[in-house]
This record gives structure tokens, sequence and C-alpha cells, in this order.
């Protein structure tokens, strides 16, 4: 089921008829109708059923209802059924009682029930949907009883009700126009029957508000509840049928814009994440449809209905072809591609020649060639079509062996690869399914020439992986420590064997090759598919770029290179020794936050900073207490500090595109996630310039706590906090996965080896007096160089107590900051020569942001 929070046009539609019937039950039951008159339903029961009707009939019919109002009036006391059961009861609300529930509110005088403006404002919604819907359906000679005795039911009510409505309501409904047909006549896509509806406002505000809350309950009652009944007509499957429809061209629509601003700097694994979520919605969408009617079992059956009315409708004749080749009549082509039919044809077509065990195969040309020289909106018709189906035709056996390959492997795959490998001869094929297919087809619509992009993509980043892993393993061939053993190593080495197989090599070609020569096909070129498929690109890059991150966090944690390196350089730069800030570091200060390198706010002080440099390394707070006890634990019990891992909305897609889980289950607090981690909308009209300024705020204080590549790109509409839009949701996830693109774009390796190096520079210019302070003992090892930090930071302190507690000073040895002096002349002349802004530069490079730092004196 789609998540509660995000809105569909059926759903939304479903929502106001449910407030029809709350309002009126609620009202009647308060005047003193008894529930016993209403259809109840148990709660554990699926709502889409009623039960056998408990109504009661006749005399003691109007025995009950006149009981119920004389207790009413006495004890204003609520009738209500199974009142001691801990489940709140349900009342299915027959449309034909929708008249008598009206009557009996505005014929009770006490109370006075008035009919708020908000109902008056849903009614007329409703009715004028209904209108809308009406002059279709009888255009096209469909059964219309059940429609207009609906359409008649509502507006009886809004007569009966008309009395008790506010004056101003009425008076607009006199003076509203006339529904005009030629309005929806001219409409040359799915027409919009929802055109008044307003999805934003959730049709719970009604009962909430203060004039139409629900009479009180007993202490300790559940309240009822009430829904419309669902009418299994023809009409209503039609209703359903064309709300989805437009649900699914509204997603596509989003999707091909998204693929234009990918063009103007949006991320790709951005784009790929957000177009796979939508094919995800499609199948949620689709599931809820066949459970309200499970008649409806595939993409032929949701669609066969509107598609015969829309063709009446629109004076479309089925049977004829323009030529006799055709497949359709392409007079109807807009709203065949409306509705995906050309590609649903091609699926079909493809799922007759699948064998269990083997790969269908097309040799090149057997259908024709593509046209590629004319622009796909230059096409013709005719030649769109045929167009599509030569994309399909070529790329579908790659398709299926891809899926047959990422089957056995944890690697990225997107909802179309599972669906093909699905697919069989015979078996239905679902809406959710044609929509992946399209989506693949619309990319390279969209993209044009520039379709291969994405996979050029996809290798620049591997190979910018791969290679900072060489040259870890290479740094590190001779120089081990104990947090990580040479076993570790086993990660690095094969996140390059996987990246080999699936980037550097055309896993997918190799195996073509074998099945090719068999059928004496030419072999094709490599990389074909993936030149031709942005969203897999886009989905491998994510999952390789989430296990470096993972993998670098995890090893510069166990080295204690970045970040005791951050402490040593936050204290020469609130002393002002640098001319200078380190651009590197200070991103990563600002993408981490202060809490977690300085256990707090960046420390200032010769103290401080050996107090932060100790609790970052473990030690207990009380170990500074000036009463502390002689034998105290000087241990904290947390952990010593370490860097987190980053992308809290990408974290939700881990699992997913790097393990080949699930899709993920949505709940409310990860969709808050989503729309709390945008970028910041402040920012959305500027030059998408990136600003971590350190001007005034010292190491990493950021101007903005969140951070984006390029900034939102687009701009939702306002919008309350009930509900959401499916593809305002869609809109927050691709703009929060774009504003991570820099925190997943760190290269954490190749950050710790410049640290490394710099702590070695800084061990070489201050041993001289580092054994004169504390012996030949303060280092016995390389691994470990982050100490040296803490031995500076000691010889500054004057507090006896903690200025020898990794190694006492020698005797006649003075407090001296000369080693903190001489440690910023290192890490001045790495900034000076640029050794302290590679990050920085390569982000920028390749990723096409401007990161601004303020100068180091500004500090």
């Amino acid at each position: 089921m789609l998540p509660s929070v995000l809105q569909s046009k059926y759903k939304a539609y479903k929502e106001d008829t449910n407030t029809i019937a709350t309002w009126l039950a609620t009202k009647a039951k308060k005047c003193g109708y008894s529930a016993d008159l209403l259809d109840h339903v148990d709660s554990s029961s699926s709502s889409k059923t009623t039960k056998a009707s408990t109504r009661l009939k006749g005399r003691a019919r109007k025995e009950a209802r006149e009981a119920a109002k004389a207790e009413a009036a006495s004890s204003s006391k609520t009738v209500q059924r199974n009142a001691s059961a801990p489940e709140t009861p349900t009342y299915i609300i027959k449309v034909k009682d929708f008249v008598e529930l009206a009557s009996y509110i505005v014929g009770t005088s006490e109370p006075y029930i008035r009919v708020p403006a908000s109902l008056v404002k849903v009614l007329d919604r409703a009715i004028e949907l209904r209108k809308q819907h009406g002059s279709q359906v009888e255009a096209s000679d469909a059964p219309d009883e059940p429609h207009a005795y609906f359409l008649g039911v509502l507006e009886r009510i809004w007569e009966i009700l008309k009395p008790r409505c506010p004056t101003e309501t009425v008076d607009d409904r006199l003076t509203k126009p006339a529904h005009d047909s030629a309005e929806t006549e001219s409409s040359t896509v799915i027409d919009n029957m929802f055109s008044k509806l307003d999805v934003h406002e959730p049709s719970q505000e009604f009962i909430d508000a203060p004039d139409v809350e629900p009479a009180a309950q007993t202490a300790g009652k559940p309240q009822s509840q009430y829904e419309v009944e669902t009418l299994q007509t023809l009409e209503e499957e039609y209703l359903a049928s064309r709300c989805l429809l437009q649900d699914v061209r509204d997603i596509r629509r989003f999707l091909c814009g998204l693929w234009t601003a990918y063009q103007e700097g949006i991320d790709l694994a951005a784009v790929a994440i957000t177009v796979n979520t939508a094919i995800d919605f499609v199948r949620t969408l689709e599931e809820d449809l066949t459970s309200r009617f499970p008649a409806k079992t595939d993409y032929q059956f949701i669609v066969k209905i509107f598609y015969l009315a829309q063709c009446l409708h629109r004076g479309h004749d089925l049977g004829h072809k323009q030529q006799p080749d055709d497949l359709f009549n392409l007079d109807a082509y807009e709203l065949l591609e409306d509705i995906m039919m050309p590609t649903y044809s091609v699926l079909s077509s493809l799922q007759d020649v699948i064998r269990s065990g083997s790969v269908p195969q097309y040799k090149p040309g057997y259908c024709g060639f593509r046209d590629m020289r004319t622009h796909w909106t230059q096409k013709s018709p005719r030649e769109k079509v045929q167009d599509d189906r030569l994309v399909m035709f070529e790329a579908f056996s790659d398709l299926v062996l891809l899926s047959m390959i990422t089957s056995k492997y944890p690697l990225a795959e997107d909802e179309l690869m599972r669906g093909i490998r699905k697919m069989a001869p015979g078996k239905d094929i679902p809406l959710w399914l044609v929509f992946a297919a399209q989506c693949f087809l619309d990319a390279q619509h969209e993209l044009k020439g520039a379709v291969s992009q994405g996979h050029d993509q996809l290798r620049r980043n591997a190979n910018n992986i791969r290679a900072s892993i060489e040259a870890n393993l290479e740094f590190h061939k001779t120089l081990r420590i104990a947090n990580w053993p040479k076993s570790n190593d086993l990660q690095l080495t094969e996140m390059l064997r996987v990246m080999t197989e699936w980037v550097g090599q055309d896993v997918v070609a190799d195996k073509r090759k074998k099945v090719r020569r068999q059928a004496e096909i030419p072999a094709g070129e490599p990389f074909q598919l993936l030149r031709q498929y942005p969203v897999i690109c886009g989905l491998f890059m994510f999952a390789l770029k989430m296990r470096f991150q993972e993998i670098g966090i995890t090893f510069v944690n166990a080295w204690g290179s970045v970040m005791y390196a951050a402490q040593l350089y936050n204290a020469v730069l609130k002393e002002k020794l640098l001319s200078k800030s380190w651009t590197d570091m200070e991103l990563v200060i600002s993408l981490h936050g202060h809490e977690n390198f300085f256990v707090g706010d960046a420390p200032r002080g010769l103290e401080e900073y050996l107090k932060r440099f100790l609790l970052s390394l473990g030690y207990s707070a009380t170990f500074f207490a000036s009463n502390r006890r002689p034998n105290a634990n000087i241990a904290s019990s947390k952990a010593p500090r370490s860097l987190k891992e980053l992308c809290a909305v990408g974290k939700l897609f881990a699992g997913r595109f790097c393990n080949n889980e699930p899709a993920v289950s949505w709940t409310r607090e990860q969709i808050e996630r989503v729309i709390e981690s945008k970028v910041d909308e402040s920012d959305e009209e500027g030059d998408h310039e990136t600003t971590l300024a350190t001007k005034g705020n010292g190491a990493g204080q950021a101007k903005k706590t969140k951070t984006s590549s390029s900034g939102a790109l687009f701009k939702r509409p306002e919008r309350d906090n009930t509900s959401i839009k499916t593809t305002d949701f869609l809109l927050d996830l691709v703009n929060a996965l774009h504003a991570e693109t820099i925190e997943m774009s760190i290269n954490y390796l190749r950050l710790h080896r410049f640290c490394w190096r710099l702590l070695r520079s800084v061990n070489d210019s201050c041993k001289p007096r580092l054994l004169k302070t504390y012996g030949p003992g303060y280092l016995e090892r390389e691994d470990q160089l982050p100490f040296v930090v803490g031995y500076i930071f000691m010889a500054a302190t004057a507090i006896s107590r903690i200025a020898g507690v990794l190694l006492p000073r020698r005797s006649g040895v003075e407090v001296s900051s000369q080693l903190l002096m001489t440690a910023a002349e290192v890490v001045e002349v790495m900034i000076v020569t640029g050794a302290g802004a590679i990050e920085t530069k390569m982000l920028e490079q390749h990723l096409g942001v401007q990161l601004d730092f303020g100068a180091a004196a500004d500090s």
C-alpha cells in the first residue's frame, strides 16, 4: 500500500466521500439517530467487504429510532454498539442512506446542526467532478445508471442541507458558471476529472474543525469510524482506473523532467534512485487498485475499460488502421502513448519468446534499423512506435542476461530487471512493469545523444575509487596497526574485484558473445546496454560510493589520522598561527560536525585543546575534576570518538542497492527524514554555490548546516504537513539525495594519506624538542603518530594533573608552546603548497561546485 502520508487521486477521492459519510453519520447520531440503523463491520475485517446487513426493518426500525432519539434528549449520550470492544468500530454507510441521514439532521431542531463551509466545499467538489465524469460516460455510451444515481444523491443532499449552509456558500453556488463540457472535450490527454479536487487539503480537516466534531464519546470507549460502501460497478472501476492512470502519467512527466535536470547538473545517483522509487510507488498504487477490484489483475484489465471509453468519447475507431502493418489506430497515438499501450505491446510480444534457462536473441536489423538522424520530437507517431519497438527488441536480450546475473550477486538492480526476471509466457504483465519499461525508453527520449553520459560517469567514479584503493594498499604495504589487521584489506580488494568485473569489464557482453556465437549473430558493441541505461549506471554508482564511504570512514577511525590531525589544525588555527585555512579539513569538519571531532564546540585555549584531545581518546570527564579520587576510573563508558557515516537519506537505500535487499518499506518517519533533509529552499534561486565558511566561527563552522553539490534544482509548491502528493515527495527525495552528493563523494582514504603524511612531518620537525621533553619513549612505533598531537598539547599545558597523562615531562623542562608553533609551520607549508585543498579541488572538478571558506586570519 502507498504510505498513508502520500496521496493519490483515487485515495483522495475516497477520503472525501468518507468525509461526507462521516459528517452525516456523526451529526445524525448526535441528533439521536441510532447506530443500529447503520451497517456495522468489525474493524478486524476488511473494509472492502460489507458483512450481512444487521439493519432493522419496518416497525422495529421505527421503534429503535424513536428510542434512540428519546435517550439522546434525556441523557445526551450517543448509542454505540460493541462499546466494550477494544477495537474502533467501523460502520459502512450505504450511498442510498445519505439522503435519509441528511433529512434526519435537518429535521432535528435540538441540537441545531449547522453545515460548515468546508463540507459545502467538498460536496460542491464531488458534484462538479461527477458532472464532468458523467459527460464523458454519456458520450461513450457506457452504462451510467450508477453514476447518475450517485450524482443525484449528492445533489439531493446539497438541496436538503442548503437551509443549514452558510449564506455565502449558497450565493457562490448560485452564481457559479455551469459546467463547460466543451472544456473537457478539448482535452488531448487523459481528461482530468479531478481538476476541481484539491488533493493537498485532506478531508480529515473537516472532521477536526470545531463545528464538525463528532459527538462526545463515553470515556475510555473508542470512537466510531465511517466508510462509504465500495461499489463493485463498471463505473467505479472506470473511475479508479482513470485516477490510477492519471497518477502514473503525472509521475512519468515528473521523471521526464528529472532527466532534463540531470543534464543541468543534478546528481545521476539521485535521479536513478528517484526513478526506481517512483516505479515502486506505481506498484503500490496498482496493488491498492487490485485490492479494491480483484478482477483487475494486470495492465490489460486496468486499461481496457478506460481505453474503450476514451476512444468512443474522442471518436476513434478501434479497428481503423492507416496501414496494414500498424498495430493501433495511430490517430489515437496521443492517448495510446499516455497509457503506454505501445510499450505494453512490445513487452507482450517479447514475453512470448522467453524460455526458462535460455536467453531470447534478436538479430540486429531483423525488424529494421533505427533512424538516428531524426530527433524524437520530430518523428511521426508511426516512427515513434517503431523506434521504441527496436530499442526494446535490441536491449531485451541484455536485460534478461543482466537480470539473470544480478540475481546471484548482492549488487544494485532496478525494478525493471526484477520485473523482467519474472516474465514468462502466459503470465500477466503488471502495470508497474510497463511503467518501468517506459521509464527506460523515456530516458533515451529525453537525453537523446547524451544517454551514454551515465555510463561515462560511472566509469570515472569507479576509476577514482580504484586508484585511491590501490594507492592506499601501496601506502600501507608495510605499515600496519592492531585496529586494522591485514585481513581487513579484504574489504578493499573485494571492492577492486567488483569494480573490475562490473564496471571495468562488460559482464553482459562476455556472456552475450557465447550465446550469440551459437546463434550465429554478431556479438555487438561492448557496454551496449549500460550506455543506454542511465538508471542502472546511477544505481551502480550509488552502491560503489556508499560502500567506499563505509570502508573509508571505518579505516580513518581505526588509524585516527583524520580525527587527531583535525585537533592539531584547530589548535594552530585558534592560536592564529596560520595564514590560510585547511580547506579539506574544514569541509570534513563541517559535514561531520564539531561534536564528532571535539566532543562539543571547537575548543579554544591551550588547556582546552588537551582536554578535548583526551576526551576524544575516551578519557572520562571526571578525570579532569580537581577533587577526583586517586583510584577513580579514567576511562569513559563511551568509546573513543569516531566519525559516523553520513548521507541520512542515502542510507535508507543502502540495503536495497548495496545488498540487493527488497524495496524500502516507507514509514512516516522515513518520509519525514527525506523532507527534512532536502537542501535549504532559501538558496534555490541563487547561483547554486555551496558555502562552508569559517569566517567568524572557527574551524568547520558552516553558514548552512546542510550542504548541496549544486542546490535544489527544483522548487516544490507550498503544501500542508498532513498529506503529500506523490510527485511532491519524489521532488523532495531527489533534492535530498542531491544535497548529499558532497557527503557521499569524500575520499576518506586519500584524506587519510595526507593527514598521515602531515603527522609524519610534524613529528620529524618536533622530534628534537619532543625527545628533550619526554625522552625516546614518546613514540615507539609509527602507528602511534596520532599521539604526537597529544604530546604537543601536553608540553603547552601548565595543569600538572593532566600535563603528564600520556608521559611526564622530564625534570627541568618548562611549559612551552614552542612545539605548537613548530607544528603550525608544518601545517602552513602543507596548506600553502596546495596539499590541503586536494580533496576540495577534486570535488569542485568532478561535481561542478564551488566550496567557499573564509580566511584563517578571520577565525
